[in-house]
């Protein structure tokens, strides 16, 4: 029984381990990222984000939660135009991102509100900044 209770803590660990990280669904998806506001660095929910494959027909959408986190787990390596929407902010086209087999993207986004664009000179807000982590 003595030789047991290392084996059975090591399997309780593991146990804890998978469901917390199944949990987070955060995990490394082939395209994920996060949408905040430009101008308060607040996340943005409910923003529609549409992929659409080149040459295909058809789009692939998700939306994000309350932390402005989204992804996408189930797209081809190819290349891909995105596309991010919702009512108060300007939307805006990505073209010519390039997934790649065994590489995760991670986008950073900031949308600017629609009601900043006409009150303050476009160059101090972008539109739309997209880092890309690899």
């Amino acid at each position: 029984m003595k030789n047991l209770k290392p084996l059975l803590l090591l399997v309780l660990l593991f146990a804890f381990v998978a469901i917390a990280k199944a949990n987070t669904g955060k995990a490394d998806a082939p395209l994920q990222g996060y949408v905040t506001d430009a101008v308060t660095k607040k996340p943005v929910s409910g923003v529609i984000v549409s992929v659409t494959a080149l040459g295909k027909i058809g789009t692939t959408e998700a939306t994000t939660d309350a932390d402005g986190y989204f992804s996408f787990y189930q797209l081809p390596a190819q290349q891909v135009n995105l596309q991010f929407e919702k009512k108060g902010y300007q939307n805006h086209k990505r073209t010519n991102v390039v997934l790649k087999e065994k590489t995760s993207i991670k986008l950073v986004v900031e949308f600017i509100p629609e009601s900043k664009t006409e009150e303050s000179d476009e160059g101090e807000y972008p539109i739309l900044r997209i880092l890309q982590f690899s």
